[in-house]
């Protein structure tokens, strides 16, 4: 039977066929798909009403950095996924004068074939991500004075951005982030810590709490190899004293950073199992002829 494919925005689906896009998803795993942001796409590729392959698309920093986030692809059909992120990348080129970067952020590692699709379609790995289990540990150094940590506010947050997004490149989320989005994050209960060596800010990290860990999304520590395990060593004690009932932190680090992973590693951390890849292509504006 001969296939009739569309390429489209989910926006442009009637409901039932925009809650069809679950179906490619774990249970749990589907991206949001209805009273969408203004900057959340999600595009899909069906056959009829049958939805092959879908991918998320975030473009809420093309003004500022002309840059857009990919996320959450899947697909049931490989060709047919080359062809809609080909569709994507094509029809957002059409609507720029400049160049246009996106960054493709993939947690299903393992699956090659993903990473074929990708490298065929001119994405290169820009970084990878792991997940490092650190202990904490009530271990008190007389350097330890020479260190605090400082929670930051909506209120104070120009210094804390300004340094993150100066190292943005080597941390996970790897684009700069704005106003807007640190206010979010503020009301969706993210913590945002500076750290101090000898009252001046070296680091920052920001920090979700859970149950029985707490998560450290992104950190930098911009300091030699001394200092660094000082400052690891510094956090070990103070978040055993801060968070009494838990027992580790879980730290995302990127291949970028390679100082703050061995330093991790030799401080006890333990790798998790679960990375994610970070994919990078820049994508020319494509001429509309007359």
């Amino acid at each position: 039977m001969k296939r009739a494919l569309r390429f489209v925005e989910c926006r442009q689906l009637p409901l039932h066929e925009r809650i069809s896009i679950q179906s490619l998803y774990p249970l749990s795993k589907a991206p949001l798909l209805l009273s969408l942001p203004s900057h959340h796409h999600v595009y899909v590729a069906l056959n009829r009403d049958t939805p092959l392959a879908s991918i998320v698309a975030n473009d809420e920093q093309l003004e500022t950095d002309h840059a857009i986030r990919l996320s959450q692809a899947t697909y049931g059909d490989r060709h047919v996924f080359r062809g809609l992120l080909h569709r994507l990348i094509y029809e957002r080129s059409r609507e720029t004068k400049y160049p246009i970067t996106y960054y493709l952020q993939e947690e299903d590692y393992h699956n090659q074939d993903k990473h074929r699709i990708y490298e065929a379609a001119g994405f290169q790995v820009f970084h990878q991500t792991k997940t490092y289990h650190l202990p904490f540990i009530p271990c008190e150094k007389a350097t330890h004075t020479d260190w605090t940590l400082e929670l930051v506010d909506y209120s104070r947050r120009a210094d804390w951005l300004t340094f993150r997004n100066e190292h943005c490149h080597l941390l996970p989320g790897a684009i700069s982030m704005t106003d807007e989005q640190f206010a979010r994050e503020v009301r969706q209960q993210t913590l945002f810590y500076s750290v101090k060596w000898n009252r001046q800010v070296i680091g920052i990290m920001k920090v979700r709490l859970h149950m029985y860990h707490i998560s450290i999304q992104e950190m930098h520590v911009d300091c030699d190899e001394t200092l660094l395990r000082e400052a690891i060593s510094f956090l070990q004690q103070k978040f055993f004293y801060m968070f009494r009932y838990i027992e580790e932190a879980h730290i995302s680090a990127t291949s970028l950073q390679p100082d703050l992973s061995y330093t991790l590693r030799r401080h006890g951390a333990q790798i998790s199992s679960i990375c994610r890849y970070t994919y990078i292509l820049q994508a020319p504006p494509t001429p509309i002829y007359s």
